[in-house]
């Protein structure tokens, strides 16, 4: 599929129908056309910026100045050129204590580097993209350096949502959690659809930034001092805290929920205000197609939308073969880089709902200690005016990269356990998360995966409080089982494919995987981000 340059100057939805409805709304990303170079290819610029949210003013890292960075738009068979540009200051020196492992406590939190998730192409984390020596470091663009990433997404690529954010050991929950994240739209199969073709198509990024309250500026920022204990409570004079002071919820950067009077754990202390969320206007009967982003740093969405027909048309960016009626007591449980795109189909009848993340703790499945949250309205939709006929697709597109699946026990076995060691002397926060009983060692290279070959995983959550989102790089998982001690609600009936699944607390994941077409070095990870910039991270080798 080619796209015109109408289309790739259109930065948050799929057409400028969409643009001008989510401009009204206050939803949507920004317009790229300025950052386009040339067909498919875009710069970033990492900057601070100082901008408003809510009542408060925030001063912290971006793409280009905004929350959420601008939307990229390509296509399977086309190539995507991105060039990060680092315009952040220099680090300040920082120098680990004796003792203190200065790989896995958060540092450096000027440099970056660039993940397109979920996007299966070249392995990008290690130095130089595309390598497969297993010594290889991560790559690390310093401030005041450029590097540009040739990616080439293959010709039978999925269609649907993924996402971009920073990858940089040591800084990437700093910046992501400081709102370094944006949009990748491929566009491909799924959108010829008719009855999808009709639908208006809404991009929804949900994003927390952690900030601590700077008192001699009244800003609230995310600046550390690198390998320094944390002060109590978190602020800009101290060590990185995975527990900042507060936490602004919000969806295509507009604030939807503040907690603020954080100490300690986020069970026990602290306390959110919730603010009007984006609205959108429907007809009744109408179809609206909403493409959802889980890009907070730790928090699980259980979605739920009262009174409305919902249906999920792809997990990941890859769509289902046919559409799946969530129950209507059920919830989508959308895990910290998952993504889900959803036809909704108004009621008959003029009504309001809200698009609402259910709160965690109680709900089987979910965190049941210091990541237990409220619920959250994430966006308010209005059913007026006169109906109108519109349906429901009976059958999707086959992802050929994907299907047919795989048969069971495709191959060898791969065992993987996530787990909290407790105390740990190296480790400044105090605790020690591993991927089997291992901190992150950037040299060692747990797994060589064959291309051309499959295998089944099985992925413990050795933790009996608290869920781990797992996360493959460069390859889709195809999930066989999630378990846990309780009964819990899946994300859709499995088997399913994804790039990242939720290991409830205490639970088992199985997922089968075939190794497609790269090779290279790269990770897989908790992305709750504290966690994998803390350890709980390992190397695999595409060989």
């Amino acid at each position: 599929m080619t796209l015109s340059r109408r289309e790739l100057l259109i930065g948050g939805t799929a057409g400028a129908a969409s643009v001008a409805a989510l401009a009204a709304t206050g939803c949507g990303g920004p317009i790229i056309s300025s950052l386009v170079q040339g067909p498919n290819a875009y710069n970033l610029s990492v900057q601070f910026a100082t901008l408003p949210i809510g009542a408060v003013t925030v001063r912290t890292r971006t793409y280009g100045g905004t929350i959420p960075g601008p939307t990229l738009v390509t296509a399977p068979g086309q190539p995507l050129t991105i060039t990060v540009h680092n315009q952040l200051p220099p680090n300040p020196p920082a120098t680990p204590a004796p003792g203190i492992d200065p790989l896995d406590n958060p540092h450096a939190f000027n440099n970056t580097n660039l993940h397109v998730h979920g996007l299966q192409v070249v392995p990008h984390i290690f130095d130089p993209i595309g390598t497969s020596n297993p010594a290889a470091s991560i790559i690390a663009i310093a401030p005041g350096t450029s590097l540009q990433y040739p990616f080439v997404l293959p010709s039978d690529h999925p269609s649907g949502l993924y996402w971009y954010h920073p990858h940089a050991h040591g800084s990437t929950d700093v910046q992501v959690s400081g709102g370094m994240a944006g949009l990748i739209i491929v566009k491909g199969p799924i959108d010829q659809v008719p009855e999808i073709a009709a639908a208006r198509d809404i991009p929804i990024a949900v994003q927390t930034l952690n900030l601590n309250l700077d008192p001699s500026t009244g800003t609230y920022t995310d600046d550390y001092i690198a390998y320094q204990p944390a002060t109590s409570p978190p602020g800009p004079t101290g060590g990185y805290t995975p527990r900042s002071t507060d936490i602004f919820v919000l969806v295509n950067g507009q604030l939807v929920s503040h907690g603020s009077g954080f100490v300690a754990t986020q069970a026990t202390s602290g306390s959110f205000t919730p603010s009007a969320p984006p609205q959108i206007q429907m007809a009744p009967g109408e179809v609206v197609r909403l493409r959802i982003l889980n890009g907070a740093n730790v928090l699980l969405l259980p979605l739920q939308l009262p009174g409305f027909a919902v249906y999920v048309i792809a997990v990941d960016g890859v769509n289902l073969l046919a559409p799946y009626l969530v129950p209507a007591s059920g919830n989508i449980p959308l895990a910290p880089g998952n993504r889900v795109e959803l036809l909704v189909q108004a009621p008959l009848t003029p009504q309001s709902s809200t698009l609402t993340a259910l709160a965690t703790g109680n709900l089987p499945g979910t965190d049941k200690s210091q990541h237990t949250w409220p619920p959250f309205g994430l966006m308010q939709i209005v059913v007026s005016g006169q109906p109108v006929s519109m349906s429901i697709p009976a059958s999707l597109p086959t992802p050929t990269r994907e299907y047919p699946l795989l048969a069971n026990n495709p191959g060898g076995t791969r065992n993987v356990t996530f787990n909290d060691l407790g105390s740990g002397s190296t480790i400044l926060s105090g605790t020690d998360l591993t991927v089997n009983n291992l901190l992150y060692n950037e040299a060692n290279v747990l797994f060589n995966l064959p291309v051309g070959t499959a295998d089944t995983w099985t992925v413990i959550n050795g933790m009996a409080m608290e869920g781990h989102p797992f996360h493959l790089h460069t390859n889709s998982m195809q999930i066989m089982s999630v378990t846990a001690p309780y009964a819990i609600n899946p994300l859709i009936p499995v088997p399913y494919i994804a790039d990242t699944v939720w290991i409830p607390p205490g639970g088992t994941v199985v997922f089968e995987i075939l190794y497609k077409q790269w090779y290279g070095k790269t990770v897989f990870h908790c992305h709750k981000l504290p966690h994998e910039d803390q350890g709980m991270m390992a190397n695999v080798l595409y060989v």
